[in-house]
């Protein structure tokens, strides 16, 4: 961090953030529907492919590879069909480059800095999967248990031992409660998916970590439940995707530490 002065660190973390935010962006909207291809050759076009405009498929400049810029330029709407463009591109790339030049800022460039940009990638990614499809993919959140196991060798968050107890804690607890919840209701209160985040999270931050992880979420699912039912947008006994509001108290854990 010495060899930069801030304004020039937080140019580096906008312009770094918006890249990766353009990657996210695409990679949110391509990986859940490879998933759902069987054909070799339909995987090929569709992760290599060239981004395009979702309506008239021409594709893209590369000054439109930044949606945040591009977006604004042409009000929101295909240069080339005048169709609307989603919001959720330049959002986006908003979100991502605000939590770079924030991590940039608290832990410089340093290891435990990349280590924490790799984190919220992955939670970036990993929600909004799941807030379009409601959809946890194995695919990310195994790598990033194991990145997390791995990063708790040098000790940046927590301890290996700690480290391999959060996994194995976070994965049963919500085992437990699925479970448990199944034969009392029925029903099932929450995906597979849900409980290999909670591991992943479990083994950046350690056994320590699980309750206030759990708190966190639980108390912003609430408090989202009733806002989005209070201005009518989701009634306040509609599911809502638990592993965005798991990915807040990963992030609340890793900008404050464990409080709890």
């Amino acid at each position: 961090m010495e060899y930069f002065t801030k304004p020039e660190l937080i140019i580096i973390a906008i312009i770094f953030g918006l890249l990766i935010g353009s990657f996210i962006s695409m990679l949110s909207w391509r990986l859940p529907r490879i998933m759902d291809l069987e054909a070799e050759e339909q995987f090929k076009q569709i992760s290599i492919s060239r981004s395009a405009c979702s309506s008239c498929k021409k594709n893209l400049s590369w000054q439109q590879l930044f949606p945040i810029f591009s977006w604004l330029f042409s009000r929101g709407r295909c240069q080339n069909c005048k169709e609307k463009i989603s919001i959720r591109y330049p959002l986006i790339e908003f979100v991502t480059a605000s939590l770079t030049i924030y991590i940039f800022l608290t832990f410089g460039l340093t290891i435990s800095g990349a280590l924490a940009l790799v984190f919220t990638y992955f939670l970036i990614t990993l929600s909004i999967i799941d807030i379009e499809h409601h959809l946890i993919l194995d695919k990310l959140s195994l790598p990033l248990m194991w990145i997390g196991l791995i990063a708790s060798l040098s000790e940046t968050f927590t301890t290996p031992e700690k480290s391999i107890l959060g996994a194995v804690t976070g994965y049963m607890i919500l085992w437990i409660i699925f479970y448990s919840f199944k034969i009392i209701t029925g029903k099932e209160g929450m995906g597979f998916g849900d409980f290999k985040l909670l591991a992943a999270l479990g083994a950046w931050f350690g056994i320590s970590a699980i309750p206030q992880i759990i708190l966190v979420s639980s108390l912003a699912s609430i408090i989202i439940a009733i806002i989005l039912s209070v201005i009518k947008i989701k009634d306040i006994n509609t599911a809502l995707p638990f592993g965005p509001f798991l990915a807040v108290g990963g992030m609340v854990t890793l900008i404050y530490g464990v409080l709890i």
